[in-house]
């Protein structure tokens, strides 16, 4: 069997990716910016929240202890809310944190936003403010959805970041951001 969007890409291992992650947080906390991550509701933006976990847990920073990792999706907020009631079909790895009392899908710096009113509050707080975050928030090829609203404030100013986590397809506003920079937002 061939996966026909991604098959003929050479993918990083999970280590690689997560070591990626940590990099462009590391920037944000340096820069006092925020690291945008356009992500799809569903399997994505979950994966992303178990490694930001496991980054927060494992760091010896202490800004890492006090990084506001904020969903901004309500589709996504609704779909993490069904991960964590299938707890009991996790892997292996999951449950050990689990029984070390950590919560992969559920932990401290964890926020989520519902309303429309507080997600402008919070594009306007993060771009104003230069408080680290990060923000996980639809559409994962930004050809909708709230995140376009953080990359109109954000995406000219060098403080923040943008880092694409999956597939960006031809003629879809976050392929042109990767090919032109923050000038094809725009």
């Amino acid at each position: 069997m061939l996966e026909a969007t991604y098959g003929d890409r050479k993918h990083e291992d999970r280590r690689q990716r997560r070591s990626r992650l940590k990099a462009a947080i590391d920037r944000a906390l340096e820069n006092g910016g925020t690291v945008v991550i356009p992500a799809f509701s569903v399997g994505r933006t979950q994966e992303l929240l178990y490694e930001l976990e496991g980054l927060i847990h494992d760091a010896r920073d202490a800004r890492w202890q006090d990084l506001e990792i904020i969903v901004d999706s309500p589709l996504a907020a609704r779909f993490t809310e069904v991960y964590r009631e299938l707890k009991p079909y996790w892997d292996a790895e999951a449950h050990r944190r689990l029984r070390s009392g950590r919560h992969p899908l559920s932990f401290e710096n964890l926020y989520t936003v519902d309303s429309h009113d507080a997600h402008e509050r919070t594009v306007s707080y993060l771009s104003d403010t230069g408080r680290p975050a990060v923000v996980i928030a639809a559409s994962g090829m930004v050809s909708g959805g709230r995140v376009v609203n953080y990359l109109k404030h954000m995406l000219g100013d060098e403080r923040h970041c943008v880092l694409f986590t999956g597939y960006q397809a031809p003629g879809t506003p976050g392929r042109d951001i990767q090919r032109f920079g923050p000038a094809a937002a725009g």
